[in-house]
């Protein structure tokens, strides 16, 4: 628009006249308005009548309504400082959005709210009498109803909205022109020495730091607009919100539900703050990985401040559950910041028309995983759920960022990015569920034909037939893109192989004495943790309430016919094969690249320990991060197989 008023021969109000169109094409809410007339009419005179209003009344003031938008928008940057339009542009976007998503709430609690503001109604309709209403559907001083004369009354109001939104923009641009853009204060915003401390060692920190002191849109479009989201959704959980006055668990849940929304809107318009000057970061994609990161740091950041303060008021309200809220919000510290980084990679840049690129429903539905895990996990307070929700977050995460890495260079030309190398974390987690949940769908399909009192031996051949399905089609997938069943086996350094150190036992490639000595230490370390983990099951007995368990557990065990031999072949036979396969070759590996040290051991054994019972967590998750470490020092997946053989059968047997 402004670009034809500074260089065309056009005058102003052409151009803001077909600039007031814009909004009906770019925001299809717009679209809708017809229909409220068509209803609102249609409710007085019929069926018909309401029809023909639509597209009569609804039509023209819907052009009107956004005629007169985009004039507040055009005023608004004419008229405000630069510091100020931002905030002014988002009062307004927030109001509209607010006034569309109030709409249901409103309508539930519209006998509450009539009820509580009747006096004070009254009053009000006595002092100011309200006649546009009844103009508006061609009410008459009598009592009755035209059509003609609500027809004409609209087609009267909307020419003076659409001339008076013309003439304000033309009269905004004479005199906004030359006083507004001079009373820009452009001095930088001085910062106090405790942030210049704080944030000094990562200048990207600083930045952000910067744009909220600077920027005074920068709190409604990070804190206003995704706060109304989150209490939108509140309105549609609230069973939860109405149990929240009565117990701790729901008042928390609403807490983390709050933060999960508020990361989940917020993290896709991570860069519409860069405006222009995302161009300077795209010439360096390392640069704007470090922009994302930060952002998600900060989003996560202020996300924690907005739970801190639910949390608080729930110690406040029940007192006696302090420590499962301080438990509550130390989980949150490490989901949320998954979740910040997870919903970082949903961003867009804006296409050729301007408007924000959809974001493709596949990532949307990855980055949602165990999305609402953790909040789940604490309103029923189980607590297995809610470290579920924690893992899962971080090794999404992982995963989200192993693919968004490699179209970060490609965001405006995505025609040419490339796939990460596989295997990737998203591989190895797809694989992984895989094996799970078609185990349970193939367990359930077995026992039809078997037979219920049978169900253990269905559940055994369940999963050596969804292990062996996975292995063969991973393995196919995997050689179609060039990484044979050979580089998963054996980990190699590929990129600097004279750089590759081994242990002495760890072999050479062959089946030699080096190659048993690394089998040799598998079969002893597994042996070590089965022991250790038979301690840790005695140690759970002298506790009266997990002794009840695992007696039940074993009880049942009995009870069922061939349930413990089942259970020796899928854990000796079959699960070493396929889950080192999946856990280690797989998983372990591309965390290790995405990530390296002991964070990718440790996410690896604890994704691995929360698909078996929560009591076993401490041994499994120790058995996980040594064959995470004899696969990498090995450079072998066979010592890791025997290991958790060994450890299986010691634990059984």
């Amino acid at each position: 628009m402004w670009e034809w008023l500074f260089s065309h021969p056009a005058p102003p109000s052409a151009i803001f006249l077909a600039e007031m169109l814009s909004p009906i094409v770019a925001n299809p809410i717009y679209l809708t308005g017809p229909f409220f007339c068509g209803f609102l009419y249609g409710a007085i005179y019929g069926a018909a009548p309401g029809m023909a209003a639509a597209i009569l009344v609804g039509a023209p003031i819907s052009v009107a309504t956004a005629c007169v938008g985009k004039a507040f928008e055009i005023g608004i940057m004419l008229r405000f400082s630069l510091r100020s339009r931002g905030a002014m542009i988002g009062l307004k976007s927030w109001f509209g959005y607010a006034s569309m998503v109030s709409f249901a709430p409103v309508a539930l609690a519209m006998p509450q709210i009539v009820g509580t503001l009747e006096g004070f109604l009254r009053h009000v309709a006595a002092l100011l009498p309200w006649p546009w209403l009844g103009w508006f559907v061609g009410a008459r001083p009598d009592g009755s109803f035209s059509f003609i004369t609500g027809v004409v009354s609209c087609w009267l109001a909307t020419v003076v909205m659409i001339a008076g939104g013309v003439w304000y923009s033309v009269w905004g641009a004479r005199r906004g022109l030359a006083g507004g853009f001079a009373k820009a204060d452009m001095a930088p915003s001085a910062l106090s020495a405790t942030p210049r401390k704080l944030f000094r060692n990562n200048p990207l920190y600083h930045k952000e730091l910067l744009w909220f002191l600077r920027d005074r849109g920068a709190i409604v479009q990070t804190i206003l607009i995704p706060l109304t989201i989150a209490g939108y959704q509140l309105i549609n959980l609230r069973g939860i919100v109405s149990g929240a006055r009565g117990s701790w668990n729901y008042l928390a849940g609403a807490a983390i539900v709050v933060g999960t929304y508020f990361l989940w809107v917020l993290g896709p318009k991570s860069l519409a703050s860069e405006g222009p000057a995302l161009w300077l970061a795209l010439t360096w994609p390392r640069g704007l990985e470090g922009i994302l990161k930060s952002k998600a740091r900060l989003w996560s950041l202020i996300a924690t401040g907005m739970v801190a303060l639910i949390l608080a008021y729930t110690i406040f309200r029940f007192p006696q559950d302090t420590w499962k809220v301080l438990l509550t919000g130390i989980g949150w510290l490490a989901f949320g910041r998954g979740m910040a980084e997870k919903s970082v990679t949903l961003v867009s840049t804006p296409s050729s028309s301007g408007e924000p690129e959809p974001i493709p429903k596949g990532r949307q539905w990855a980055a949602s995983l165990g999305m609402l895990t953790f909040g789940i996990g604490i309103v029923t307070q189980r607590w297995q759920i809610a470290v579920m929700g924690i893992v899962y977050s971080w090794v999404t995460a992982a995963a989200m960022w192993q693919n968004f890495r490699a179209r970060l260079p490609f965001l405006y030309d995505p025609w040419s990015e490339k796939l990460p190398p596989p295997p990737t974390v998203m591989h190895a987690m797809i694989a992984i569920s895989a094996l799970i949940e078609g185990g349970a769908v193939v367990t359930g399909i077995c026992a039809l034909f078997v037979g219920a009192e049978n169900i253990a031996w269905a559940q055994a051949i369940a999963y050596g037939l969804c292990a062996a399905a996975v292995a063969m089609f991973v393995s196919k997938f995997l050689v179609d893109r060039g990484v044979a069943l050979g580089e998963v086996l054996c980990w190699r350094n590929r990129v600097n192989p004279e750089m590759e150190t081994r242990l002495w036992w760890s072999g050479d490639g062959t089946r030699g004495s080096r190659f048993a000595a690394s089998m040799a230490v598998g079969v002893l370390a597994g042996a070590a943790l089965g022991l250790l983990a038979r301690g840790y099951i005695a140690l759970l007995l002298h506790f009266p309430a997990l002794a009840e368990t695992v007696h039940a557990s074993q009880e049942q065990m009995a009870k069922v016919q061939g349930l413990k031999l089942s259970y020796g072949l899928i854990a000796i036979a079959l699960a070493p094969f396929a889950e080192e396969y999946l856990f280690r070759g797989l998983l372990f590996r591309a965390l290790d690249r995405e990530w390296g040290g002991w964070r990718a051991v440790a996410a690896s054994a604890a994704l691995f320990a929360i698909y078996h019972p929560p009591m076993s967590w401490l041994p499994v998750g120790l058995l996980g991060i040594a064959g995470a470490l004899l696969f990498k020092n090995t450079g072998r997946l066979a010592p890791a197989v025997i290991l958790h053989m060994a450890y299986n059968t010691v634990v059984l047997i």
